[in-house]
């Protein structure tokens, strides 16, 4: 990839004066990582970490403490692994290109890494964050046919920045900054979504009452009674969603309008349904539709759908429902089953399509699917769902609540979204010095 090259010489040729550059070879000691023979279990269990590359993308963290395999001496020796000491820079170099973290303690790799073992005065923060830059350089330099691969050669031979080391001591600082940030920022979204989930479940068992309380079953337990899903409130009443509700089906939209280019507007898909929750579209699941659109099957804002066919080998998006939301334009394809209320004085839409979420109302459409590898439902099954029903009042209490949270989580997305635009444009700006470090230091002194 010649411009992936050429931006790189370029970034190379306009460092500060005072900036040196080197070749990863001259940073320090390019070794390689290997495998035992799988066939003799005296090479496994042992007390040496053995790292993949696919650990590093799964634990997304700086440094590698422990690994899922470890190896014996025997099993080094066999292979010819080295093993490396901490702070050793860990970089993928085989398949999967580019990927970073610092060794956490004394470890070897598989043969999908390429391992700096950095002088002693070279700040191995600074190069964590550097190296992080150099995927596209490492898939120029990549050969292969069932997979890329960067040699040993290839490796040592990048150029990269060398600052002063007061410099790189700063910008390793800086850029681990915005990094505990992130994860901070990450670890409360994540504990959003673990409390949500309790949130969910008692919402959906308990309500809140005129005060705008939980109910409380243990200490009231007058104020709940039987029913085919459980001990609900008094006040609720256990519906069947026919009762409520019709199902229509989706259109058979004809296969070769479909393009992966975005021209036209987007067929959902059962594959466009999340197994936590809501819609997601990416490059690899998302299709558009170019051909003539009947009347009645495009889906706007507030529309309630769910999933009656689902490929997932754990059934795990087979019933879940979502409220389309303000998005782009969405064709109302088959195997999508539209829920349309026939009384919209009993139900608020989206408690409707939590309840529908409910795992004890899931499990039974699971339950009654039909297919093996494919499991389908349909909407006469859909409609014998039986539902807890608050009254409507009760319901946009409920919808409030999880309103306010569900804002509280959208508020950290954002955050962390700012965070990582911060981070980019740091990195862009503080490891080619284009911004020098020095000057953003004596911008923060009072």
């Amino acid at each position: 990839d010649m411009s992936a090259s050429s931006a790189h010489q370029g970034m190379i040729a306009r460092l500060p004066n005072d900036w040196a550059s080197v070749t990863v070879g001259e940073l320090g000691n390019v070794v390689g990582g290997s495998t035992p023979s799988r066939d003799s279990s005296h090479f496994w269990g042992g007390s040496y970490p053995w790292v993949t590359p696919g650990e590093l993308t799964s634990l997304g963290a700086k440094h590698v403490q422990a690994t899922r395999e470890a190896i014996t001496r025997a099993g080094l020796d066999s292979c010819g692994a080295r093993l490396v000491p901490v702070n050793t820079l860990l970089v993928t170099s085989r398949a999967t290109l580019g990927s970073v973290a610092l060794a956490g303690r004394e470890l070897c790799t598989n043969q999908g890494f390429k391992s700096v073992i950095l002088g002693s005065s070279a700040p191995p923060d600074f190069y964590f964050h550097l190296f992080k830059t150099l995927t596209s350089e490492l898939e120029r330099r990549a050969s292969g046919t069932t997979f890329l691969e960067v040699s040993g050669r290839e490796f040592s031979a990048v150029v990269v920045p060398q600052p002063p080391l007061p410099e790189q001591r700063h910008i390793a600082a800086i850029l681990d900054t915005v990094d505990d940030a992130i994860r901070k920022t990450e670890q409360i979204i994540a504990k959003l979504k673990q409390v949500k989930q309790g949130l969910l479940h008692d919402l959906l068992t308990r309500g809140i009452d005129d005060n705008g309380e939980l109910r409380d079953p243990e200490r009231h337990p007058e104020q709940f009674k039987d029913s085919p899903l459980g001990r609900i409130p008094r006040e609720w009443e256990a519906v069947v969603l026919g009762d409520d509700a019709r199902i229509t089906h989706g259109y058979a939209f004809e296969g070769h309008f479909f393009t992966d280019r975005p021209e036209g507007p987007i067929l959902l898909t059962p594959g466009n349904f999340h197994r936590d929750a809501g819609l997601y579209f990416t490059a690899g699941n998302t299709k558009h539709f170019t051909g003539p659109i009947p009347p009645g099957y495009t889906l706007t804002q507030g529309d309630l759908v769910t999933v009656m066919t689902d490929l997932s080998p754990r059934t795990l998006i087979l019933g879940r429902a979502v409220v389309i939301g303000d998005s782009v334009p969405l064709l109302h394809n088959q195997r999508i089953g539209k829920v349309v209320l026939t009384d919209r004085a009993r139900w608020e839409t989206d408690l409707l399509c939590h309840a529908l979420n409910d795992e004890r109302v899931r499990r039974r459409v699971i339950r009654e699917a039909t297919g093996t590898t494919v499991r389908h439902t349909s909407p006469q099954r859909l409609l014998k769902s039986v539902l807890a029903r608050p009254s409507l009042a009760e319901q946009r209490r409920i919808c409030a609540v999880l309103l306010k949270h569900d804002e509280r989580e959208r508020r950290e997305h954002g955050s962390a979204t700012k965070l990582r635009l911060l981070k980019a444009g740091l990195m862009e700006d503080l490891l080619t010095g284009r911004v020098r470090v020095t000057s953003l230091l004596a911008e923060m002194q009072p």
